[in-house]
Formats: structure tokens, sequence, C-alpha cells
């Protein structure tokens, strides 16, 4: 058992007692909402002082509660066309999944947040409230221009809403029934087996959500080094298969898709005859025949990026050493490690004619990448209007998505007030066409 799930499992009763301010203000604002709410809350809010007690008079840093749920993050200029930008994480500061190559693992490990001990929960009550004010009164909210739009909700960004600890806090339980009640689209990012089990498939509306489930690999001997607590390939598989089974719309996100070759290996026709006998066997083409067996609809590829730092980790983990696989020019720059745009093309198009082959629908995510690459790689999309195809395959995705939002709706979201939105008119796309742009899509 590891130190972290040994202080998840820690008796309550072997802690000592500390009085629990935080977890009074949730309790009396629980009460208030249930007073004038229309949603009838059964969520028992002793969770949160049971958490306060656990660490006594040693209270995590930043508390026991993850303070921002909602975030809307598509100011940013590597996201500013992303359709889901539109964020809730339920739990924060961490997340036991923990894979190696993790950007946010990196980021908040730098500033002494990540699993300190473990992630924290929000406050459902937080919740609750935001679709208490914007449609049950008509009270001012930061959100009532973003949720009247009935803009959908991603679950999942920082950290995965479906970790096992769900099961004890049933955070994310509370928050799926909050949605149901307030009939609110929402799209699931996970790489847990557990959304597909009670009392989470119950809870879960086919008519309100897409389910995204993240697979880089289905080598699980080399998963169990990279994604140490994550699900196995296998179970998220067997998950893939009950979902669809029940009516949901599924996307398999290979994203990351690891490099199999170095960069060059199909597109450079100088390549050194000396790198082609290197090889990651992580991400696979041929695990795209796996996940058509599961019945899944269709799959969304996103190519790697990797900081020097997670380079160091992957080698450490697994004894790979990805930078033999990047070019002097891109080792010499500094900051994330990228592929070059015509050998992301080339993987592109080999996962897309591998769906092809097995009916799979097929869309590219271009977060991380280069802004172009939205533009660029939608002419190997199926579903045009949506590079999370949810748009039309959802009942309640009805062409509503986060490019919708007005540019000064975004700025008030974020602490820089400076940002300017990209010019699209100065982007190439040499490698495909810009179906979007044509159909006057942008509105940013």
């Amino acid at each position: 058992m590891t130190v972290l799930h040994e202080v998840l499992d820690t008796p309550v009763s072997t802690i000592p007692e500390f009085p629990t301010p935080k977890s009074d203000q949730i309790f009396l604002r629980a009460e208030k909402l249930k007073r004038f709410s229309n949603y009838q809350c059964d969520y028992d809010f002793n969770t949160y002082k049971e958490l306060e007690q656990r660490f006594g008079l040693e209270q995590p840093r930043g508390g026991i509660i993850f303070g921002t749920p909602f975030k809307l993050v598509n100011f940013h200029s590597s996201c500013q066309q992303c359709l889901y930008a539109f964020e809730v994480d339920t739990y924060g500061r961490g997340c036991t999944h923990d894979c190696v190559y993790c950007y946010a693992k990196e980021q908040l490990t730098k500033h002494g947040y990540w699993n300190r001990p473990f992630p924290m929960p929000v406050d459902v009550t937080d919740l609750w409230q935001t679709f208490y004010d914007v449609f049950e009164t008509d009270k001012p909210s930061k959100w009532r221009s973003v949720m009247e739009k009935r803009i959908p909700i991603r679950i999942g960004s920082m950290s995965d809403s479906f970790m096992a600890m769900d099961r004890k806090y049933k955070v994310t339980q509370e928050f799926l029934k909050i949605l149901d009640h307030y009939q609110y689209p929402y799209i699931i990012f996970t790489r847990s087996d557990l959304v597909s089990k009670s009392p989470y498939l119950d809870l879960l509306n086919p008519d309100l959500c897409s389910i995204q489930m993240s697979i880089a690999s289905t080598n699980d001997e080399l998963n169990k080094l990279l994604e140490p607590g994550t699900p196995s390939a296998k179970k998220r598989l067997e998950a893939l298969k009950v979902l669809t089974k029940n009516g949901f719309w599924t996307t398999v996100r290979l994203n990351p898709f690891f490099p199999i070759h170095p960069d060059g290996y199909f597109t450079d026709p100088d390549f050194p005859e000396y790198k082609r006998k290197l090889k990651f066997d992580f991400s696979s083409f041929d695990m795209i025949d796996e996940i058509a067996a599961t019945g899944t609809q269709s799959i969304l590829a996103g190519m790697v990026r990797l900081s020097p730092s997670s380079i160091v980790q992957i080698k450490e983990a697994c004894g790979v050493d990805l930078k033999l696989f990047f070019t002097d020019e891109v080792l010499a720059t500094r900051g994330d490690k990228h592929f070059s745009r015509k050998e992301i093309r080339a993987y592109y198009e080999r996962i897309q004619a591998k769906c092809v082959q097995n009916g799979l629908q097929f869309t590219t995510c271009y977060i991380g990448n280069g802004e172009s690459q939205f533009w660029d790689d939608q002419d190997l999309w199926d579903n045009k209007k949506d590079c999370c195809n949810a748009i039309d395959r959802v009942k309640a995705f009805k062409g509503k998505s986060s490019r919708d939002i007005d540019w000064e709706i975004r700025l008030k979201h974020s602490a820089y007030k400076d940002i300017k939105p990209i010019n699209i008119s100065n982007l190439h796309a040499p490698l495909g066409t810009n179906l979007l742009k044509l159909d006057g899509m942008i509105n940013v």
C-alpha cells in the first residue's frame, strides 16, 4: 500500500479532534441552500468535518478545500479556439493517478502542492450555489453569461474527477446529480474505469454527456511505470464496453500520443540510418484495433509535447531517453519539446487510416502543439463542427461551445487583462484545409 493510500485510509477516530470553522461554514451554507433551492440535496456534509479533523492542528497547505472549481481558460494563447474551456475540477492540488509526464504534476510540484498529502475536494456548496444563483434567481453571478448559454462544462482538467477516492468523498457523484437536476451539458475527461461502475453509471445521463476515456497506451507493463496510479488499459477498455452498451457517446483520447520513432522517421528523406533502430513501444497504431473492439464510436488524437523535466522523469521511470527522439534544433530551444509539424501530421494520417479501417470517427486536439494546428488538421476530422466530436452526437450539445463566449467575458476570468485574441489571418495552414474558417465560424 502506498503512503498516499495509507493517509486516505487512516481512521478518523485515531486523529486528534480539531475545531472545524471551514466545515461549519460549509454546513451553514448547505442548510441555507436547502431552504431555498428546488434541488433536493442529500449529500453528507459531515464529510468536510471529518476531513478537517483528520489533520488536526496540522491542516494541509491550502486547506482541506480546493477553492476554484469553475474555470474558463480559453483566453490563453494555447487554447483560444478550445471548444471545451469551461472547466470544473471536483478535486485539486494533486491526482492519485500520478502520471510521470503530467504537466499539472510538474507545475504543482514546483509550488509544493502536488498530493500534499492527497488531492483535496471542492466545496459542494460552491457548485450548488452557482447553479442555484444562475438558474433559480436573478442574482448577479460571474458565470451567468456563460451558463445561460448552456456552454458545456468539461469535467477533469488539472486532476481526474473519477479517482477511486471519490467513492469515499462523493463530490463527483454529487456534482453529477446537480448537473442532471439542472439539465446541464457536460463532457467528461477521465483515465478511470470508475465512470462505468455503480453508482456513477446510474447518475450519468447519455442525453447530457459525452465521455472521453484517455488511453495513451495499451501496454500495461509500461502503464504501471508511467501512469502508476491509473487503472490498467484493460480495465479502461472494459469500461468503454459498458458505457457504449448503455447508450453513451464515447471517445478515446489518444492524448498524449507518444512518438513511436524519432522525429522525421516518416517524413524526412534524409532520416539518419542510426536512428531507425530507436523505438518507443508505448503508444501504437495497433491499439486502435483494440479500442474499436469495445464498440466506442470515435478517436481523438493529440501528439505529446514534453517538458525537459518530463523527459527526465520518463527516463528514470522506464529507461527510455526520449531526448533521442527530438531533433537537435528542438532540443536547443527552451520550453516544451514538440515533433515537427510534418511528422505530427504523418502520425495523424496513420491514425485516421486505422480509424477508417475500423469504422471509427476521428478528430484531433491541438492544445499544446500550436494555434495553427486547430485549423491545419480539420480536413482529417469526421465532425467538422467539433474537435472533441460531441456536437450533433449528444442531444444536449446543440452547437454552443466555449468558442461562443465573447472575448470580453473571457478576459473577466483572466488575471491578465492585456491579452489579445490571436490574429487568425496571420496563421498559415499548408497541410490541410481551414474548413471552420471557410464556414465563417471564427468568433474571437
